[in-house]
């Protein structure tokens, strides 16, 4: 199963204490950022005190939000702060979920963070060229690159002569530059097959010069064909522009999230028969609680009001103080809060849905590690 991040997550889930959660657009405007930055501290300065915020986590909070983001297009920003101690701070990219969302209280408020990046998805970018290439693997989780990997093939004979002089030298030549081709490329693909089997990642795109894709694709194992996509540019010569690559990226990250999103949903429908799946809202707390849940999904939007018990141990949530099972009670907090820690603490993975994509009337799903149905 791929790495969905949920690791870092039980971690946060399990520290005591209240924290104030931040999710913020945070887009530049760049006819006036300095009245827009001024108008947005103030804002989530008088919103965080309204929430109960501690003062130390409101400070820290609006220091971090004076920063610039340092990425183009539209982005929001995610933060968890618990008694000054920074503990989540992700840029996410997309249009925001909404302008600002503040929480005060002993769950974080990661529903923004799971409903742009559901997971920690894994990618690499190759840029080649007839001399070598540059490989660089990346994670949805940081703002900056995992690692980065320069292969330099062999540099004389580069270029093929154009001169129409002693024609048998000349054709031995243009081979010979074939072949250097060739043998630079077959390192490069050793090195991204190398990454990309080491990494887990599931999208491998590559740019560059037209031939030196050509020949690359020829020399990469099977296994790394099938996670490839080509970008028709060349993002190597000084003064390239990445646009067409960042398109491409987030179009393909896009579709990979989508597909597991239908994956889920085509689960939930088809389990229903067999007793794998749960609609009712009563029965996938249940599962919560026994662990029996595979994948939690939810449509926050459609969960309204309702409140569950956040529990300091296994069963990690309740409906009320008698399901508590001697676990201490954290507090009340938003159902889809409480429902999304039960999951993460019990290994499950969390997609969220909107309203029209789950069963008439649900608002909270879940797929199942074990039937529900008696045996036969």
């Amino acid at each position: 199963m791929a790495d969905f991040g949920n690791e870092g997550l039980s971690e946060l889930y399990r520290r005591a204490g209240n924290a104030s959660t931040v999710y913020a657009d945070v887009t530049q405007d760049t006819s006036d950022p300095r009245r827009t930055g001024t108008i947005r501290q103030r804002t989530v300065r008088e919103a965080l005190m309204d929430a109960g915020a501690p003062e130390i986590d409101a400070a820290v909070i609006v220091d971090l939000l004076e920063e610039p983001p340092g990425v183009g297009g539209s982005v929001s920003r995610l933060l968890v702060v618990r008694e000054g101690a920074v503990e989540v701070n992700e840029f996410l990219a997309g249009e925001p979920l909404g302008e600002l969302i503040v929480n005060y209280g002993p769950v974080p408020a990661l529903i923004p963070l799971l409903t742009q990046r559901p997971r920690d998805l894994c990618y690499v970018v190759a840029e080649v060229g007839r001399d070598g290439g540059e490989i660089t693997q990346f994670r949805l989780s940081r703002s900056q690159p995992v690692a980065h990997r320069a292969v330099q093939g062999d540099t004389e004979f580069l270029t093929k002569t154009q001169s129409e002089d002693d024609f048998l030298a000349n054709g031995r030549y243009q081979h010979h530059t074939e072949e250097v081709w060739k043998r630079n490329e077959g390192l490069v693909a050793d090195a991204i097959d190398e990454v990309v089997r080491d990494s887990g990642a599931e999208l491998l795109v590559v740019t560059g010069d037209v031939r030196a894709r050509q020949l690359l694709i020829e020399a990469l194992s099977p296994a790394t064909v099938k996670v490839l996509t080509v970008v028709p540019t060349n993002t190597r010569p000084g003064g390239a522009t990445t646009d067409e690559l960042d398109a491409d990226l987030h179009r393909h990250i896009a579709s990979i999230l989508a597909a597991d999103e239908y994956d889920a949903l085509t689960r939930l429908e088809t389990g229903r028969n067999d007793g794998l799946s749960e609609i009712d809202q009563a029965a996938v707390i249940r599962g919560l609680q026994q662990g029996q849940v595979d994948v939690l999904i939810l449509a926050p939007s459609a969960l309204g009001d309702w409140t569950l018990i956040a529990l300091d141990r296994e069963p990690w949530v309740a409906s009320s103080s008698e399901e508590a099972l001697g676990a201490g009670e954290l507090g009340a907090v938003p159902a889809a809060d409480a429902l999304v820690r039960a999951a993460i603490l019990t290994d499950a993975r969390v997609v969220v849905a909107s309203p029209s994509e789950l069963p008439a009337g649900a608002s909270a799903c879940a797929i199942l590690r074990w039937t529900t149905l008696p045996a036969s």
